[in-house]
């Protein structure tokens, strides 16, 4: 059959508004793209390492927003390929961030007009492209004739022009003008830890611990990729860093400051090779941590985070434990791909060893949690009666702390705990009060605790004197007497 495929014009809407989770995704797109021209940069020797820069101006009194880059920039002869054509990208996934082709139209749904600027070295002029993003809101709309095809679209609302530049410039720059105000893409204080937890940004200096977990990764011989990016707004100028700090406030019930007492690490492998590097905070885990900007083990790949903190939730047999915890897992492996919106992975084989690898550790840290919480829970009386002999029931099971711990499940908090397992250990000193030497008393229900503490002592008396087949049958006569 001979047909020429049409792509109609509303597929723009699913890859602009539809494509990703929040309005607030864009900043991600564009810093990542940015990130990738600045390696290239890097690597051609364009750039020295500490030379690299990305700035996102964000005027609210404006309604404008601007992304720039010192990277290597697009070429003049390059424009249509890389800035115009949609999911055509030469970047390949196992280097480079964004590699898909159309993160850069991430912006057409939030603005009135969204335009490129970019130069590379060696060339003294800049391409301009811009995309009439009100027009394109229009020609999207119902009523208006839905056969248009996207390239029709796109070239009635898109405009290339060329300005002089120096030759030794080169950057790229993202501009938003008459930025939509409800989307929150202005506000302040939905951008800054937006930016903080999802841009591949350093640790701050505040945060004593993010030397320690770098040294490490160089140790492990893995690079964790940073950029420095400077936020501007109308009221002041900000340094974005990762949003971790050295104390902790947790617990929802009595919302106390913990402590990061050290940095822990894992190692994931798939053969010899290291595929993920996981750091997590050692505190006293005393309950939920409060700080969403913190909380729960997040993925990062090339530094930039994948989903948020509840991707990894359903690693853990109780799903709460994710929000206890403060770390990152870093994944290396190129065989683990983002999906399209960034909130997961492909489902691959790779993916799939990865997350049962760290399921099993998951797993492991909420044994270790509970048994931490219960712990805390108990007063000096309970300790000094669980270390002694363990309690053995009826049927001749010892029932110790131990198994107790385990397949006993707990709130938020320790008080929560604190009610339900002091009752449960009250119940054990009593089974322990109730309990004899000989299972033939304590099987018998006829018995009161009194009278089976004083046949206690008449069979050990009646063992002592007579033997054991003679014992025996007199304490079976007694047995039946009853």
């Amino acid at each position: 059959m001979e047909h020429q495929l049409l792509i109609g014009k509303f597929t723009l809407e699913s890859l602009t508004s539809g494509l990703y989770v929040s309005p607030l995704d864009l900043y991600r797109e564009y810093v990542q793209n940015a990130a990738d021209s600045i390696d290239e940069a890097l690597e051609q020797g364009i750039l020295k390492k500490g030379e690299e820069k990305i700035s996102i101006t964000v005027s609210e009194s404006e309604r404008i927003i601007k992304i720039s880059d010192n990277g290597t920039g697009v070429g003049a002869n390059d424009i249509y390929s890389n800035l115009i054509d949609i999911g055509n990208s030469k970047k390949r996934h196992s280097n480079s961030r964004g590699f898909r082709g159309i993160g850069r139209l991430s912006g057409l749904g939030y603005c009135q007009k969204l335009k490129f600027l970019t130069s590379i070295h060696g060339e003294e002029k800049a391409s301009c492209i811009i995309y009439d993003a009100e027009k394109l809101k229009y020609l999207l709309s119902p009523q208006v004739d839905s056969r248009d095809s996207i390239d029709q679209v796109l070239s009635s609302v898109l405009t290339i022009e060329e300005i002089p530049e120096r030759i030794n410039k080169h950057y790229f720059s993202v501009e938003l003008y008459g930025v939509v105000p409800e989307s929150d893409l202005l506000n302040d204080s939905e951008v800054v830890p937006y930016l903080q937890q999802n841009l591949p940004v350093p640790f701050s200096r505040d945060f004593v611990w993010g030397s320690m977990i770098k040294q490490k990764l160089v140790q492990m011989e893995v690079e964790l990729a940073e950029y420095n990016v400077e936020l501007r707004t109308d009221r002041t100028v900000i340094d974005i860093c990762k949003p971790y700090k050295n104390k902790i406030l947790a617990d929802r019930i009595r919302k106390i400051n913990d402590s990061i007492s050290d940095i822990n690490f894992v190692p994931f492998y798939s053969g010899e090779k290291v595929t993920a590097m996981l750091w997590y905070a050692e505190t006293n885990f005393l309950g939920t941590v409060l700080d969403k900007d913190i909380k729960g083990i997040r993925i990062r790949q090339g530094n930039i985070l994948i989903g948020d903190e509840n991707t990894l939730r359903k690693c853990y047999k109780e799903e709460r434990f994710n929000s206890w915890m403060v770390g990152e897992l870093l994944v290396f492996n190129e065989d683990i791909i983002p999906n399209t919106r960034r909130d997961d992975y492909e489902k691959n084989s790779a993916y799939k060893e990865l997350l049962s690898q760290f399921t099993e550790w998951a797993n492991e840290m909420s044994r270790q949690i509970r048994h931490r919480s219960y712990e805390r829970s108990l007063t000096q009386s309970d300790k000094k009666f669980l270390a002694d002999e363990s309690v053995t029931d009826i049927d001749g099971v010892d029932i110790s702390l131990g198994t107790e711990l385990d397949s006993y499940d707990m709130d938020d908090s320790d008080s929560v705990a604190n009610t339900d397992l002091l009752s449960k250990l009250s119940l054990l000193m009593d089974m322990g009060k109730k309990k004899t030497k000989y299972n033939v008393l304590n099987l018998n229900s006829k018995f009161t605790v009194d009278q089976k503490q004083t046949l206690e002592h008449v069979f050990d008396a009646l063992y002592a004197k007579y033997t054991n087949t003679k014992a025996n049958d007199i304490i079976q006569t007694i047995i039946d007497s009853f």
